[in-house]
């Protein structure tokens, strides 16, 4: 039986750089794979792109950013509406379509390869992930065969992962026979 894969989530969020440090540390990440569309913060600067890969490095942990996954993506011009009509969210349903290109595709596989090799977990802004493209990603792998965590704190503060379940936090996803995840509207 094969062993299940797994990797782990995580939001920077409002951290600071240490906060966010020991996160990654009590799960021993070795890589963090950016997954934002804009990797630049003003508001954070402790989690800008360049500043991460510096403090990080320190650590021990490799940064690596992977376009190719981020979110903020256009109404595809080429997926019908209908076939992820189940976000009624337009952001995640313009990332749902996004999931059925090359591109997404090729990122994926980096993630996956990466993931395969070390300890990763991939990041992107929001603390939750129901509140961020990273449900989508976390759903694709799931129905892919991974074990999603979300590195998250509780209201105590303490340090810990949720198990990503398929559809908890929105529409449910459908695998379909060629490995494509989409999320009809439901029906009852």
């Amino acid at each position: 039986m094969e062993q299940e894969k797994t990797i782990y989530t995580i939001g920077h969020s409002n951290h600071e750089k240490e906060t966010f440090l020991k996160m990654l540390q009590t799960f021993d990440i070795e890589v963090l794979e950016d997954i934002r569309a804009f990797t630049k913060s003003r508001k954070y600067p402790q989690f800008n792109d360049e500043n991460m890969k510096e403090w990080l490095g320190e650590a021990g942990i490799e940064y690596r950013q992977d376009h190719e996954l981020g979110g903020r993506r256009r109404p595809s011009q080429t997926v019908g509406r209908t076939l992820n009509s189940g976000w009624q969210n337009e952001s995640f349903h313009n990332y749902a379509d996004y999931t059925l290109t090359d591109e997404f595709k090729d990122g994926i596989k980096l993630l996956e390869k990466t993931a395969e090799e070390k300890r990763t977990a991939y990041m992107c802004s929001e603390h939750h992930p129901a509140r961020c493209h990273r449900l989508i990603v976390s759903n694709y792998l799931a129905a892919h065969g991974w074990r999603v965590l979300h590195i998250m704190q509780n209201n105590k503060g303490d340090i810990i992962t949720q198990a990503h379940q398929l559809g908890q936090w929105g529409a449910m996803p459908i695998l379909e026979d060629d490995g494509e995840v989409v999320y009809p509207e439901n029906i009852d």
